[in-house]
């Protein structure tokens, strides 16, 4: 007969069950949600372990449940990098580009928001035959624009490096001074009620400045942002116009 130490069996089950649950959430910062029948499969373990995993790791604050699985408790106020956004998403960001690009008059001032979706839409510019001017907080939006006919004026302040925007007080009073025909800008999130969000709330001081000052402001968003909220609203619903790559109704 064995003898079982029971402080070493208690130790072993903690170990096990720290493995399920780190799994779990390995899981989950890849694909942001995951069903019952995923998490089962990875952690090779019975639903009922899952669930009694998956309680303790929202009690924990680390995730919330959801109808059949569960989803990433997500940071409201965390942003990804330029860097990181320039690789999601390419394809849908061309298709609102090019919708963008119908928006635009000869002659016509605009301002051009910082962003990788908004940055789809300087190729679309440098191919247009048509004057125009292009007021950025974007240093790499300003730097290529290469448009002979189109004149570039880049907002003065304070470059946020990881987004690559010109924010702050100065960019503020300048923009104050201009007027524009139509304003592009992009958003971290929207909903029918809570309008257009992003997590800066400096940034969210340069779009809602820019949105004031023009006749006309559209949301360039892909559909992976429909639904999502943010940690700053900076436009309510019925200011703005959105496009996104979603199919035109026929």
């Amino acid at each position: 007969m064995y003898n079982i130490n029971v402080s070493d069996f208690k130790e072993a089950v903690s170990i096990l069950a720290n493995d399920r649950k780190q799994k779990i959430l390995e899981c989950l910062s890849y694909q942001q949600r995951a069903s019952l029948e995923e998490l089962q499969s990875i952690t090779e373990t019975s639903v009922s372990t899952i669930r009694r995993d998956l309680n303790e790791l929202e009690e924990e604050g680390l995730l919330r449940r959801i109808h059949g699985g569960a989803e990433l408790l997500k940071d409201l106020s965390a942003e990804l990098s330029i860097l990181e956004k320039s690789s999601k998403n390419v394809h849908e960001k061309l298709i609102i580009a090019q919708k963008a690009v119908k928006k635009i008059a000869n002659g016509d001032t605009i301002y051009l928001d910082a962003g990788t979706t908004t940055g789809a839409l300087v190729n679309e510019i440098n191919q247009l035959n048509s004057r125009m001017t292009v007021v950025t907080n974007s240093v790499t939006h300003a730097s290529q624009l290469n448009n002979p006919s189109v004149n570039v004026i880049i907002l003065g302040g304070m470059i946020k490096k990881s987004t690559d925007s010109v924010i702050g007080g100065r960019a503020l009073e300048q923009l104050g001074t201009y007027r524009f025909n139509v304003a592009f800008l992009g958003a971290n999130g929207f909903d029918e009620k809570n309008g257009a969000m992003t997590p800066d709330s400096e940034e969210a001081a340069i779009k809602r400045r820019a949105i004031i000052q023009s006749e006309m402001s559209y949301i360039l968003l892909d559909q992976s942002k429909l639904g999502q909220t943010s940690f700053v609203q900076f436009a309510r619903t019925e200011e703005i116009e959105l496009l996104t790559d979603k199919a035109e109704q026929e």
